[in-house]
């Protein structure tokens, strides 16, 4: 009796698919846009993202400053992969950005009259772009300048990062 029950059980556990998996589970294929951000230190600019689709969404951030009270600097990007939708104000009052050439986007932000700088971390400027081919490509600076609320240039690291696209 025993002897039946077990093999009852046994029995059941298979077609009940408590055995293996009869077809191959091959690897989770991710497609779309994914942005890999350099990791920032002390008194830092850099990026971090959002992406979904074919959407691409950067966030030019500041974190660890002092008295941040305006900057500039030209955001360079794979204009083969990425195609510059539009921008964002962050903490800054007064912001401008444009495109300055194929790949490369101009941005300058500034607070405005005597106040204190930016201290501790902010947004400075979101920018949105598009994908329009599958590849890998880098976002980062050049020109970059920052200063303080003396007038006084503050030196800040900068960190881009890196891109890839698959559609």
């Amino acid at each position: 009796m025993a002897a039946t029950v077990l093999a009852t059980i046994s029995l059941c556990a298979c077609e009940s698919g408590g055995g293996s998996p009869t077809a191959p589970v091959g690897p989770v294929t991710t497609r779309g846009v994914i942005f890999s951000p350099a990791v920032p230190g002390d008194a830092a600019i850099a990026l971090r993202s959002t992406a979904g689709g074919s959407t691409l969404e950067i966030e030019v951030y500041a974190v660890g400053v002092d008295d941040l009270y305006g900057l500039s600097f030209e955001l360079r990007f794979p204009a083969d992969l990425l195609r510059y939708e539009s921008h964002g104000r962050g903490v800054f009052p007064s912001l401008e950005a444009g495109e300055a050439g194929v790949g490369r986007l101009l941005v300058g932000a500034t607070h405005l009259g005597p106040v204190v700088g930016l201290s501790g971390g902010g947004t400075i400027v979101v920018v949105r772009f598009s994908a329009i081919a599958n590849g890998n490509g880098r976002l980062d600076f050049s020109g970059e300048e920052a200063f303080d609320s003396y007038g006084d240039r503050l030196a800040l690291s900068w960190h881009g990062g890196t891109v890839s696209i698959d559609l």
